[in-house]
């Protein structure tokens, strides 16, 4: 008989009753619970005295033979982990993380691994046009600043794809690589110490998100759409992720064996193969499809902040827990097209098909519910797949590191916090331009308007939105980085960013 350990008991009961909550109450039940997701993290990120033995880093294993490919935990943990860029590239942590004395005895050299670096920037740039797009109507009225025109069919229809694609695979793909750090850092530093670089380096950004960027762009979107009622609106933003993140690992702490034979690294010996085709689309159609199912019938809209959508909640936590896995088997420290049981070609040809199913879909979804039922199987898929397919690309093509990487590498954090505000900016650059100019008579909607104020996709005919869309992009992207990269360079912030 299986049994069921006490925390994981208490995080069952506590994630029913937030899901009965969110359902039994639709006004405000969301608003909520999201008010709770920020307290409760708030609170057990942000507070606590240190006690004794919270220094006591957890026991590990044995680290395994060195291997070239492996990945040097102290140096590359700011890099990838929270999407957090290293301030000193390839040098050991500093001092003052205490490290368990066992570990570091044992713990071989290692080199740099950069492609997770360079993915982490592609996922960023990804979340940058994918705001644009919603900048553009796509995504409805969830963004703060909306031009409202509909624009040509075709190009409006490509974003729509666009948008239902990328989301199904770009935030499980960064819970996965923020997942992969985890064990190991809070097996050296121990929960104080853990804690206090979870407090320092996502709460605080998290609250200024929720506090500071987020009103901003709701009042300024609202000012250029000519709202009369300006209000201070506080919203999490862009900073869900960070605040599930720490629910996430508050989960792990919670729930993970400190024991000599459990905590940390496995050994060779322990280590699972890396997941065959058949149980990875099994995953992709069962937890990232009919188990998401639910959530997207009884919590539309967000859960707790979350977008609820293709490629979130169950994809999220699935992702969260194989990057955990990831680590403790040590999947990414040797050749992934190596482990695979097809060739990457082949995974190339599923990503395709399983993207044109998704677009196919899309259109028809409207009208037929079963399609509705395909097109999330589809999307789970393809979730598990495209990350694959992007981990073994950059692995394979773009493991190195040279000067231009480190600047967007060091940027990405800050470009993930700071580009709705730019996006936002563009946008009303744009809309001003044009209304200015006669190029077109633009009214755009601010953040939360309702749906139907917005033209539906596909109804003008007019060359300036796709035009538009090219230029907001661009200049976003051109503006952000740089941003970013200059706030990572000033006192204080260098340390957090």
């Amino acid at each position: 008989m299986m049994c069921i350990s006490r925390p994981l008991a208490l995080w069952i009961a506590a994630v029913v009753i937030s899901l009965t909550f969110r359902i039994s109450s639709s006004d405000h039940g969301d608003a909520i619970c999201t008010g709770l997701l920020i307290i409760a993290t708030s609170i057990r990120f942000g507070f606590g005295r240190k006690a004794n033995g919270d220094d006591a880093a957890a026991p590990a294993a044995p680290a395994p033979a060195s291997n070239p490919d492996s990945i040097n935990d102290a140096s590359q943990e700011r890099g990838i982990d929270l999407l957090i860029p290293d301030t000193v590239p390839d040098v050991e942590e500093p001092d003052h993380f205490p490290t368990n004395t066992a570990i570091a005895a044992t713990r071989t050299p290692a080199t740099r691994v950069a492609f997770l670096d360079n993915v982490k920037v592609f996922l960023t740039a990804l979340v940058v046009t994918h705001h644009v797009n919603c900048a553009f109507g796509v995504c409805g009225g969830s963004w703060y600043l909306i031009v409202g025109h509909g624009g040509p069919e075709a190009f409006t229809r490509f974003l729509g794809i666009f948008v239902v694609l990328d989301q199904s695979f770009f935030m499980p793909l960064f819970f996965f690589i923020s997942a992969y750090f985890v064990p190991s850092s809070y097996a050296r530093k121990g929960w104080y110490t853990f804690r206090e670089g979870r407090k320092m380096r996502i709460l605080i950004p998290a609250t200024f998100s929720l506090l500071v960027i987020s009103p901003a762009c709701i009042a300024w979107g609202g000012y250029v759409a000519g709202v009369e009622k300006l209000e201070y609106i506080p919203s999490p933003g862009v900073a869900w992720f960070l605040y599930w993140l720490l629910l996430f690992s508050w989960m792990y702490v919670t729930m993970a064996v400190r024991t000599e034979a459990e905590a940390g690294i496995s050994t060779p010996m322990e280590r699972r193969k890396f997941p065959g085709t058949i149980p990875r689309l099994l995953c992709g159609i069962g937890v990232c499809g009919l188990l998401l199912l639910p959530f997207l019938i009884l919590t539309p809209g967000t859960l707790a902040t979350m977008p609820v959508s293709t490629g979130s909640v169950t994809c999220d936590f699935l992702m969260f827990y194989l990057g955990i896995q990831a680590k403790k088997h040590g999947w990414l420290e040797s050749s992934l097209t190596d482990q695979m049981d097809i060739h990457p070609i082949l995974l190339l040809f599923m990503v395709i098909a399983e993207g044109t199913g998704v677009a196919l879909l899309l259109q028809i979804v409207a009208e037929n519910g079963l399609a509705g039922v395909g097109l999330v199987c589809l999307a789970g898929m393809f979730c598990l797949d495209m990350s694959l397919l992007v981990l073994v690309t950059f692995q394979k093509y773009f493991n190195k590191e040279t000067s231009m990487t480190k600047f967007f590498a060091r940027a990405s954090y800050g470009v993930y916090l700071l580009h709705p505000i730019v996006v936002t900016g563009m946008t009303a650059l744009y809309i001003n331009i044009c209304n200015q100019l006669g190029f077109a008579n633009i009214d755009p909607v601010a953040a939360g308007s309702a749906g139907n104020e917005i033209p539906p996709v596909g109804t003008d005919s007019d060359y300036h939105y796709p035009v538009g869309w090219f230029l907001v992009n661009l200049a976003s992207h051109i503006v952000v980085w740089p941003l970013a990269y200059g706030v990572t360079r000033l006192p204080v912030l260098k340390n957090i960013l």
